[in-house]
Order: C-alpha cells, then structure tokens, then sequence
C-alpha cells in the first residue's frame, strides 16, 4: 500500500508482510516499523528480513523486530510494544 500511495501515509506497521512484487524501496520517505516472529510458519521471515536488508540499502531507515520463538500471530506482540503508539503518532507527513 505505502508503494503504491507514498504520499498518503505518514508512517507504517507492518505485521510478518507477505511476498509480493514490492522489493521494500517504494516509498522511502515513509516510516516504517516492521515486526516478525522467527518461528513463523506462514510467512517465513527472511521475507521481512530481506525487504528491510533492500530499504536499508536504499537509504531508507526502518525499524526492525524479530520476537524469538513467534509464529504469524506476531501483532500480538507488535501491538502491546511499548514505544509503539508514542513512535506511529509522532510521524508526520512533510
């Protein structure tokens, strides 16, 4: 989505993302903070791994985290992350 509106969001959440089409470099200007359980069996984490590798290389400057031990239910972590709400509604679009 961000890819494909990158003037639309201020920043993103993105919970164990799936394959696509997206190599992580659209949209470099939006924040983004990428979660993934290593233990996911749905959606394997060198997905997220590897897309945040690219951005990171393209400059960009993502948040990373893996939950050891964490299958596709990663949100359930994501969302009780402390700096989480404080980090999302301190983006601002430019």
């Amino acid at each position: 989505m961000i890819a494909h509106r990158p003037q639309f969001f201020a920043a993103a959440v993105i919970c164990c993302g799936s394959i696509s089409t997206e190599d992580g470099t659209g949209s470099m200007d939006t924040p983004l903070w990428n979660f993934h359980g290593d233990s996911d069996k749905t959606v394997p984490a060198s997905v997220s791994r590897d897309r945040i590798a690219r951005r990171r290389k393209a400059g960009g400057r993502p948040r990373y985290t893996e939950y050891a031990g964490v299958d596709h239910n990663v949100w359930e972590w994501a969302f009780t992350e402390p700096e989480l709400v404080k980090w999302l509604f301190s983006q601002r679009r430019g």
